[in-house]
C-alpha cells in the first residue's frame, strides 16, 4: 500500500500542466505538513465552567478527563485525530457537616506507548496489540482510591484540584452551590 506522500509525489512527477502541477504540489505539502503537527494535550470537563452549578450529597462536583493527541510513527500528531487516554480528576461531595464539606479527591495520570503503528493495523484481522502503559497515581496509592478531604468553608472557599479551581458559593444542608475555574485553559 502507498503512503499518502508517495501518491502525492508521483502525480507531482506526472502532472502534465501547471494547474495540475500546482495542484499535486499543494497536495505534497499538505501530506507532509500533517504528519509533523506537534503533539497537544486536551482536557475535557464533564460539568460547564463558569456558571453557578449545584451538586448533593454523593454527587460529582467535576470530572476532568485528560487526553492528549496520538503520536504517529514520526512523533507528530495522528492525522486521523486519535486521541491516548492521560488520566483523570475528580472531585465528589460525601458528606456536609454544618459548614465543612466532605470530599473525596482522585487525580491519576496515565503514560501510553501506543502510537498510530499500534493502533492503526489495516491488514491485521484478528491480531492483538501490545502496548505498554505505565500509570502514576498523583494522590492516593497504587490503585485510584480517593483521598479524603474536609474543607473548612468558614476558612476557606476554594479548593484547586489539577488546574481546576473549585469555588464553594453556598452551603446548605445537603447540596452546595460552586463553580470551576480551569487555570490550566488553553
Amino acid at each position: 500500500m502507498r503512503s499518502l506522500a508517495s501518491v502525492a509525489i508521483t502525480a507531482t512527477l506526472a502532472a502534465t500542466t501547471p494547474a495540475k502541477r500546482s495542484f499535486a504540489t499543494a497536495l505534497l505539502l499538505t501530506a507532509l505538513l500533517s504528519g509533523c503537527a506537534t503533539i497537544r494535550t486536551h482536557r475535557e470537563f464533564e460539568q460547564p465552567l463558569g456558571s453557578p452549578l449545584v451538586a448533593s450529597v454523593g454527587s460529582t462536583i467535576f470530572r476532568l478527563n485528560k487526553l492528549s493527541d496520538l503520536p504517529n510513527a514520526y512523533g507528530g500528531r495522528d492525522i486521523w485525530g486519535g486521541k491516548v487516554d492521560r488520566g483523570f480528576a475528580e472531585i465528589k461531595l460525601v458528606s456536609i457537616e454544618n459548614t465543612t464539606l466532605v470530599l473525596d479527591v482522585i487525580d491519576v495520570s496515565h503514560q501510553s506507548a501506543e502510537t498510530t503503528m499500534d493502533r492503526y493495523k489495516p491488514f491485521q484481522t484478528g491480531a492483538l496489540v501490545r502496548v505498554d502503559i505505565e500509570q502514576s497515581i498523583n494522590i492516593g496509592s497504587n490503585q485510584p482510591r480517593p483521598t479524603r478531604l474536609r474543607l473548612d468553608t468558614t476558612k476557606q472557599q476554594e479548593l484547586v484540584v489539577s488546574g481546576v479551581r473549585v469555588r464553594f458559593l453556598e452551603i446548605q444542608p445537603y447540596s452546595v452551590s460552586y463553580s470551576l475555574e480551569d487555570l490550566q485553559a488553553q
